[in-house]
């Protein structure tokens, strides 16, 4: 009989088979049970088995097949909202509603990559995490002191659990180029899936949009009607939502992808669809550094890409239904004097002003959200006080300046993941961006610039099979 020729091999493929059944036999376990949470009408339980079930095959996932973690993870972000207003429309509106910790469970998992056994020794934390997580444990014991409550939890894996997440791609980047291939499947899939629900919400809201529109009583979505709200897609709010959307147009300006027309075409008509003006000024912001950073060649494609796509998205967005809502929204940028946002956030600010000046120790990282606040820094004077904003500030900062020189001029993927943090940086005068979904999406591409870096500084070191042209095939 002959011997079975690379028996090590064979190892390799049976041990991940076994992965791959163990992650799909908790991904069906997991089905099941929200299965019958649902259909014994166990609204309470269902609730909360939905994070704990994302954990776990988060868990599998971060244990076995890294690189398929990192996509989870985003896609989690993108649909736990959704998932949460389908649970409240079938069983009743529900405030707090545990499956909006999802997200933050899953890119939590992250954490264990700071233990010293998963990680080299030699690898230290960059700066800029350590000097922002002390500033956010800073607002954390702060909030315990003044006001301990659940609370004061949630706001430390609001602000924490995304930047562990861009702290483990950092961590992590040796896999910078596999990294980079998931990251831009997930964005060209994300544009092409939450763009078409975007619109469709936009001329048809389903039935659990309309429920959630009038349960949470927010009147700067728009009304729960056709032609009538702001869309959010499967998000929380339209804020959010327009960020990924920014986000993910702005990378594929100047990555390959085969869906990119299509994901381009739906993707840009629900960000003018979400109406959120920090967003469109965000990605102009974003646009002219890209034209500015790309090489010749690849500045050439983009201006045809450019060109291909106004074609095919001016006949769209010429619609009368389309072109009224965005043309209203496009005249405040003229008429600030009169429109009623940017009005009504001056008054907020010169009332808020006097009394952040006067808190010099903050408030903690839940209190924040008790106040009218609209702005990402005065949410960080609240919530980390006078010492805690400025070493987050420091840190935030230096991610800027963090060795941008040695990096691969040919890497794309770098110069997009910079901008799209300066782009979303931008917004802090008039939003959050720190936590939620547009946390993610700033930490994750701050620790992928990072990990670029290193990964390019260290390429001859790496092996061949983790190269980042064997990792985008």
């Amino acid at each position: 009989m002959q011997a079975q020729p690379y028996p090590e091999m064979a190892l390799a493929d049976s041990t991940s088979s076994a992965r791959n059944l163990g992650i799909g036999l908790a991904s069906a376990l997991s089905l099941s049970i929200a299965a019958a949470l649902w259909f014994s009408n166990k609204p309470q339980l269902l609730r909360v088995a939905i994070p704990a079930m994302a954990a776990l095959v988060g868990w599998l996932l971060y244990t076995s097949r890294p690189i398929t973690y990192i996509s989870y993870s985003l896609w989690v972000w993108f649909l736990a909202p959704f998932v949460r207003r389908i649970v409240d429309w079938h069983f009743g509106f529900f405030e707090p509603n545990f499956v909006l910790l999802a997200p933050l469970l899953v890119s939590g998992i992250s954490l264990f990559t700071l233990l010293p056994s998963a990680r080299r020794s030699s690898e230290r934390i960059p700066v800029s995490f350590v000097l922002c997580g002390v500033a956010v444990f800073y607002g954390f014991v702060i909030g315990l002191l003044l006001h301990a409550s659940p609370a004061s939890v949630f706001g430390l894996l609001n602000w924490l659990c995304p930047m562990l997440f861009g702290l483990h791609l950092y961590l992590n980047w040796p896999q910078y180029g596999r990294f980079q291939a998931a990251i831009t499947r997930t964005f060209v899939l994300a544009l092409l899936i939450l763009g078409l629900y975007a619109i469709f919400q936009f001329f048809a809201p389903p039935i659990w949009d309309r429920t959630w529109l009038e349960n949470v009583k927010a009147t700067s979505f728009g009304l729960p009607e056709p032609l009538q709200v702001r869309v959010w897609s499967t998000m929380n709010s339209p804020g959010p939502f327009a960020n990924a959307m920014m986000a993910g147009l702005l990378l594929l300006l100047v990555v390959p992808a085969r869906l990119k027309l299509p994901s381009a075409i739906a993707g840009y008509l629900s960000l003018l669809l979400s109406a959120v003006r920090t967003a469109w000024l965000s990605w102009i912001v974003g646009f002219i550094l890209i034209l500015k950073s790309v090489n010749p060649r690849i500045l050439v494609r983009l201006v045809l890409s450019t060109l291909l796509l106004l074609v095919c998205l001016v006949p769209l967005a010429s619609d009368p239904r389309i072109s009224t809502v965005i043309g209203e929204r496009f005249n405040t940028f003229t008429d600030l004097r009169h429109d009623e946002s940017f009005g009504a956030r001056l008054e907020l600010y010169q009332m808020l002003i006097h009394d952040a000046l006067t808190t010099p120790f903050g408030r903690g990282l839940e209190a924040a959200r008790d106040l009218p606040i609209d702005s990402g820094i005065l949410t960080l004077i609240f919530s980390l006080g006078w010492l805690g904003t400025a070493l987050f500030t420091v840190g935030i900062l230096s991610l800027f300046f963090w060795g941008g020189r040695f990096v691969n001029n040919t890497d794309d993927f770098y110069k997009a993941a910079k901008v799209i943090m300066i782009a979303t940086f931008a917004q802090i005068i008039s939003g959050e961006v720190f936590v939620n979904v547009t946390g993610a999406i700033f930490w994750m591409f701050a620790g992928m610039s990072l990990a670029a870096v290193r990964y390019h500084a260290a390429q001859p070191l790496v092996p061949a099979e983790q190269s980042l042209p064997g990792a985008i095939a």
